[in-house]
């Protein structure tokens, strides 16, 4: 019986995480940042879309789902997953499906390299010319979706693009979007990949857009079902009842954590007072890097900061100890900027000696300089680039109201929250602040986690 627990609970589990991870778009500034974002990598970048039917198939699919929860930037497509955020007493923000937001992205790429690798000719030429005449991309490598994913990534090796389309469905395009993003990372080389589904489709003239009436009532579907029966039936009709059935199960019995999982996001429940090598719990520590490996990547020079909405919730702590676990763990040379630290690297004010092998800790801000001269230094991209080229991995303990202006430069933000005491409305806010300011949030750790409480019941207290 006991044993029966955790396979039921899984894919519930994986759901909420995933939902977690979703990047809220609220309105047309924070719509405009994303695009910015999106058009200018500072490394290379997976975005990626969950509709309903992304999530039937990661409530069956643990691969497909890993590889979601891998995107660098995951939106929210469609009227279904909204109607499940609210279910779950979350906001959904506005509705960024790919047919209307990667053409906007196309255009941002104009005059620059991309590789497209999805559908099957003549569309896929078809695709590759309108993207040269309508968007002005140089398509250096078109190939259909149905290849081996060693061609496709020899082929992006060799044309190094700018920008990669998939337009081969799920799951396939996710799983190949990770891997060419590992690629890219090895490789030091910047892009964006973007996992189009049917975007090489319409952009060919195979499918057509439903008329503008029936987009803006959020019927699309309807109108693709209308036209494509035999092929789309299974998923929208078929696949709507499951999926009603799957979320309606999740917003009235969500699963417990998962044994050392906390249930909002990323991390563990770690006990700050746990005396042990790195200050707080080893082995969840151990664990915490790894995770942190995974979703940041484990190259040279990242960045990795950790916030909370409040004071007295234990992000100070958990950096520090982060950053000694990452040290001695991996065996990095690490920078840990804090103003609880005594130390000067580049501009960074009053060295002191380093708590472990491989650790090198310096002050955020200098206490003589007055909060607008701190706050621009913070600002400054060249300087947080000087350090990503000096250190293997620079973390971040960053306290309002010096939060926003660090966030901005990390390759990932970590949200540290005190379990059960602290407000769902206070993370909330501190993640539309992270979103408004551009800011990769790629986890949640629940810090002080004493005892489990259910998701609705949280989110209302």
């Amino acid at each position: 019986m006991s044993a029966a627990a955790p396979s039921r609970d899984a894919p519930p589990r994986r759901l909420l995480e995933l939902l977690g991870r979703l990047r809220i778009v609220r309105d047309a500034q924070q719509h405009r940042a994303l695009l910015q974002r999106l058009a200018d990598p500072v490394a290379p970048t997976v975005l990626s879309f969950f509709n309903q039917h992304a999530f039937n198939l990661a409530w069956t699919d643990p691969a497909f789902a890993e590889d979601l929860r891998r995107s660098d930037v995951l939106l929210r497509d469609g009227v279904g997953v909204a109607a499940c955020l609210r279910l779950l007493a979350r906001d959904p923000g506005l509705n960024a499906n790919g047919t209307d937001l990667i053409p906007q992205l196309l255009a941002a790429f104009g005059g620059r390299r991309a590789v497209l690798i999805g559908t099957r000719e003549p569309y896929l030429q078809r695709a590759a010319q309108r993207l040269g005449e309508d968007y002005g991309i140089q398509v250096a490598c078109a190939l259909d979706g149905f290849g081996d994913a060693a061609a496709y990534l020899e082929a992006v090796a060799r044309e190094r693009p700018e920008l990669v389309v998939l337009a081969m469905g799920m799951p396939r395009q996710e799983r190949v979007a990770a891997e060419l993003a590992q690629w890219a990372r090895q490789a030091g080389h910047r892009l964006l990949i973007v996992n189009g589904g049917a975007i090489a489709d319409f952009i060919a003239g195979r499918v057509a857009r439903a008329p503008a009436w029936m987009r803006r009532a959020r019927l699309e579907w309807l109108y693709r079902l209308g036209r494509e029966p035999r092929r789309l039936w299974r998923r929208y009709l078929l696949g709507g009842v499951v999926f009603i059935a799957r979320a309606l199960r999740l917003a009235a019995d969500p699963p417990p954590p998962a044994a050392g999982r906390a249930p909002l996001l990323e991390a563990s429940t770690m006990k700050a007072d746990t005396p042990a090598l790195f200050g707080i719990d080893e082995a969840r520590m151990t664990q915490l890097v790894q995770r942190l490996d995974a979703s940041a990547g484990g190259g040279d020079g990242r960045i990795v900061q950790f916030v909370a909405a409040r004071a007295g919730e234990g992000a100070t702590a958990l950096a520090h100890s982060y950053a000694a676990a990452s040290a001695q763990l991996r065996r990095r040379r690490v920078l840990l900027l804090s103003d609880d630290a005594q130390g000067e690297v580049a501009g960074f004010p009053q060295v002191g000696a380093p708590a472990a092998p491989g650790l090198v800790l310096a002050r955020l801000t200098d206490p003589q300089r007055e909060f607008r001269d701190n706050y621009a230094a913070l600002d400054e991209a060249a300087a947080w680039q000087a350090l990503a080229r000096d250190f293997d991995e620079v973390v971040v303990d960053a306290q309002a109201p010096y939060a926003l202006a660090a966030a901005r430069h990390a390759s990932g933000v970590v949200v540290v929250v005190e379990a059960e005491a602290t407000r769902a409305a206070l993370v909330r806010k501190l993640l539309d602040e992270l979103a408004a300011v551009d800011a990769r949030v790629i986890g949640t750790v629940l810090n002080k986690y004493r005892s489990h409480l259910p998701h609705a019941l949280h989110e209302r207290l």
